[in-house]
């Protein structure tokens, strides 16, 4: 009899083909559904459930909902908006999934007397023998590597994961599951926020805290210089780097290059506004070696950012000085930033604002 292991599911062709992998490897795999936090119980959501289940039949494994909403609702949505509101774009998958798919998995597996955790994730976890750490690696699949998003997790979640697809094409996934009756022709992309319909944030934002939105209310438009150059509907509807939204025409197009929540005020500068030389990271987790004074790297400000040679070194107790070897555009607050020596994953931060 193999090892159990319990594998998250969500229905898609990366879960599926995860847990057939697993089984072809001598594993025994138990497929679990995350029931997340959603305004309504919307039809991707039933519908996650369902295939999820249907799949699990198929591959003759057992299978099983854990109903996580309100975690979900207390630690990435509301967080989120907490985040939202304070003026800082967060990055809610990340937390996702330290906070909620890790943990919990690995302690429901804990508590079935279960070994291993398993997800579909692009991405590779390597021990390696002389560091005595476990290591994340980006998946062979550069085009849909996922271990920018997982630089959060901890050493011991790292010992308890497998990660079956760091090593497949996202090409050879799909013809596994087509191959082997587990891909749904109609499965439509996830979106990138699950929690707000339609991507949309500004209209999740007013229905969820409506009390809060009343409450900012008009803000001035200025310059760099601080000079007044006219008013907008609140903060929240704008993100760094935005050019859209201002409701006034300029001589030349114009984008948001900070966010001031406390006095509701949005700073616009010309397109060489937006870049900077440097950044700080703070609640940085060292992932494939212990933490350093000082390194060099390439690191990623965002998830679908192609990464920037750049020079780190410690600042102040607790926070790392990003310098860029190239300045680098719409640097956002909130935002993961994550670095990279070759295909290893070191370490992961949140962008802070300095004032």
């Amino acid at each position: 009899m193999g090892r159990k292991v319990l594998i998250a599911m969500s229905g898609g062709v990366d879960s599926s083909v995860a847990a057939l992998k697993l089984i072809e490897n001598g594993y025994r795999p138990i497929g679990v559904t995350l029931r997340m936090w959603h305004p309504g119980e919307d039809k991707h959501l039933v519908n996650t459930i369902r295939r999820s289940k249907e799949i699990c039949k198929k591959l003759d494994i057992p299978h099983k909902v854990e109903d996580v909403r309100s975690d979900f609702e207390k630690c990435i949505v509301q967080d989120f908006v907490d985040g939202y509101l304070s003026g800082v774009t967060p990055n809610p998958c990340v937390y996702c999934n330290k906070q909620i798919k890790w943990e919990i998995l690995i302690d429901l597996a804990d508590k079935m007397d279960v070994e291993f955790i398993a997800t579909g994730h692009y991405a590779r976890i390597f021990h390696n023998e002389n560091s005595h750490r476990y290591e994340i690696l980006e998946g062979i699949d550069h085009s849909k590597d996922q271990s920018y998003a997982l630089w959060q997790l901890s050493q011991h979640d790292l010992s308890k994961t497998i990660l079956i697809l760091g090593n497949v094409k996202k090409s050879d996934v799909f013809k596994i599951a087509k191959k082997n009756g587990l891909f749904y022709s109609d499965l439509s992309e996830s979106q990138d926020i699950c929690f707000i319909p339609d991507n949309n944030y500004r209209d999740f934002l007013v229905d969820y805290a409506p009390d809060r939105i009343h409450k900012i209310g008009r803000g001035e438009l200025v310059d760099e210089e601080g000079n007044i150059l006219g008013f907008h509907n609140g903060f929240y509807n704008f993100t760094i780097g935005q050019r859209k939204g201002f409701k006034i025409g300029f001589g030349e197009r114009r984008y948001v290059k900070e966010i001031d929540a406390k006095n509701n005020r949005i700073v616009i500068s010309k397109e060489q506004g937006l870049y900077c030389s440097e950044m700080t990271l703070d609640k940085v987790n060292w992932v494939s070696i212990p933490s350093l004074n000082s390194l060099e790297g390439v690191i990623k400000i965002r998830y679908n950012h192609p990464g920037t040679k750049c020079y780190v070194e410690t600042y102040g107790t607790d926070k790392l000085k990003v310098t860029f070897d190239e300045p680098q555009r719409a640097v956002t607050p909130g935002q993961s930033a994550v670095l990279y020596q070759g295909d290893k994953l070191i370490f992961g931060g949140i962008i802070t604002v300095e004032k």
